[in-house]
């Protein structure tokens, strides 16, 4: 066939400081009438509608497979321009700075090495820019959705750990390793049949109870390295004031966008003094005079493919799956470029990337909403200046003396810098119901949502066993609320899904004109069935 149906779905995500200008919007609506609907089946091959055939389409793919950035000297700079050298540079090094918390906490919390996790965050990076063609401006780092599995499974404790260092690595690599595999697998199913039927599965009611959940599990064993001594106390509040001072107070946004690195800063050398002027404990800096100043990323093995460790980290690619179907979404709205069409070879990057952490020992990757934070404040929406800030996660991955000094750091400025993190991912689940505009007036939407987030909130100490297959808190939270929903849902839930398969089926064995012919919008997730709304505002408005 030669022509694909015209796109009528448009996506409403809020993002702070990110409304679109006019020239913006003009150009947002414009690609919309020209791109397919990402949500069909295919739609990830696109050679395959190519009006020459598909050898013809996937030439014309590969020929043109990165954009031939044009260059843009101010204003706002567009996914497929990039600005001056200079500023490609500056840009990019505001990104590096802005992933830094994330990608230096996460791993200290599980026990890896922060230079390793550091220098394949910025090689994951790359990958992805290559699977999506350069297309997609997101940075990888750590993940913080598999905390709570890694140090079920490995049984790490960073408050009573004396090198820092998690012994069980390779226990880990094997559930990592399987769960690249996942989500490999699921990427490249929603390639070939687009990404509507992981709506049908988890939808924002679901997503944003799954992210909260960890935020509030997490937040437990945070609390109990801030508060371990009297002095750990102190530096803790301490740390977290700088935080929220710095976040709401500092003149500039990009200062602003760093304020858990910041504000880690402040109480580390906060600290420093205490214990110059006995104060408090000082800070043990024999790994940062002993250790050589440039090494290269520590290798974990030999690997162990434990039952129990997979059946607790696997399930977490559900987690990864909608929390980077919401960044696509957001960077979608952000730049008034429909990416949704790249969700799936979105995935196959941060998969590849993952299965990459997996092998070598590093923490699991996902994209980053603290860079698409820079994105709306900067408007420089180049994928090039994500280059930038991967070449410099490289670089500064070789410096051992920095991977020393963040592994120096106390434990009641690291529980408190935690502490905030975790708030911080909590009241992101939060925010994806709130933007979604969930109806909890609806009972169903209370269960979906209440229940498993008291399970994550109360299993700090047990896991749910059935014979070999392990659960955390995380995984049992994330299960019950898939399977809360599916119950819930209701027939018309079922019937609407069954709607939308049969308009696929039509769409290729009939092509544009059957389409047309029932044309409607795609199967919007209700509110009052227990899901967003927003997809539904727009058909209604249509």
């Amino acid at each position: 066939m030669s022509a694909t149906p015209e796109k009528t779905e448009s996506w409403d995500v809020a993002m702070e400081s990110s409304s679109l200008d006019s020239d913006a919007h003009l150009r947002h609506q414009q690609l919309l009438a020209q791109e397919p609907a990402s949500g069909l089946i295919f739609t990830g091959l696109p050679w395959l509608h190519h009006e020459d055939g598909w050898k013809a389409g996937l030439k014309d793919v590969l020929v043109n497979y990165f954009p031939r950035y044009k260059l843009k000297r101010s204003g706002t700079v567009y996914i497929d321009e990039r600005p001056t050298v200079f500023h490609t540079i500056a840009y990019g090094i505001q990104h590096a700075l802005a992933m830094f918390s994330g990608t230096i906490v996460i791993p200290i919390a599980m026990g890896f090495d922060p230079n390793t996790s550091l220098f394949f965050s910025g090689i994951s990076t790359i990958i992805f820019f290559i699977c999506t063609g350069g297309r997609v401006p997101s940075y990888l780092g750590s993940s913080g959705s598999v905390i709570s599995a890694v140090l079920a499974v490995t049984g790490y404790n960073s408050a009573t750990s004396t090198t820092g260092m998690n012994e069980n690595i390779p226990v880990a690599q094997g559930g990592i390793i399987v769960l690249a595999l996942l989500y490999m697998f699921i990427s490249l199913l929603v390639i070939v049949f687009g990404y509507k039927w992981v709506e049908f599965l988890m939808p924002p009611i679901v997503t944003g109870g799954v992210v909260a959940g960890i935020g509030l599990h997490l937040g437990y064993s945070a609390f109990n390295q801030a508060t371990a001594t009297p002095f750990d106390f102190y530096m803790a509040l301490t740390t977290v004031l700088a935080i929220m001072l710095i976040s709401v107070y500092a003149p500039l946004p990009s200062l602003r966008r760093v304020s858990i690195l910041l504000g880690l800063i402040v109480g580390y050398v906060i600290h420093i003094i205490c214990g110059v002027t006995g104060a408090g404990y000082p800070v043990d800096f024999s790994d940062v005079s002993s250790v050589a100043w440039v090494r290269g990323p520590i290798i974990s093995g030999p690997i162990v493919f434990d039952k129990v460790a997979i059946s607790t980290i696997a399930p977490i690619v559900i987690v990864i799956v909608a929390e980077n179907m919401g960044h696509i979404k957001a960077i979608s709205s952000l730049t008034g470029t429909p990416m949704e069409k790249y969700l799936g070879r979105a995935y196959l990057g941060d998969a590849i990337s993952t299965l990459m952490a997996g092998c070598v020992g590093a923490s699991p990757l996902t994209t980053y909403a603290e860079n698409i934070g820079v994105l709306s404040v900067t408007r420089i929406y180049s994928p090039v200046v994500i280059l930038v800030a991967a070449i410099t996660a490289i670089i500064v991955g070789f410096i051992s003396k920095f991977g020393a000094v963040v592994r120096s750091i106390p434990d009641g400025v690291f529980g408190g810098t935690t502490l905030v993190l975790y708030s911080l991912i909590a009241i992101t689940g939060i925010r994806v119901w709130v933007m979604n505009r969930i109806d909890f007036s609806d009972p169903r939407n209370v269960f979906v949502g209440g229940i498993p987030l008291i399970l994550a909130a109360v299993m700090t100490e047990k896991t749910l066993v059935i014979n070999d297959f392990q659960l955390d808190a995380v995984g049992a939270s994330t299960f019950a609320s898939i399977i809360l929903y599916q119950v819930l849902r209701g027939y018309d839930g079922y019937k609407e899904y069954c709607m939308w398969i049969k308009r696929q089926y039509r769409y290729y064995k009939y092509g544009k004109e059957e389409q047309d012919n029932n044309n409607s919008a795609l199967p919007a997730v209700r509110n009052d069935s227990i899901a967003s709304s927003s997809e539904q505002h727009v058909a209604d408005e249509k």
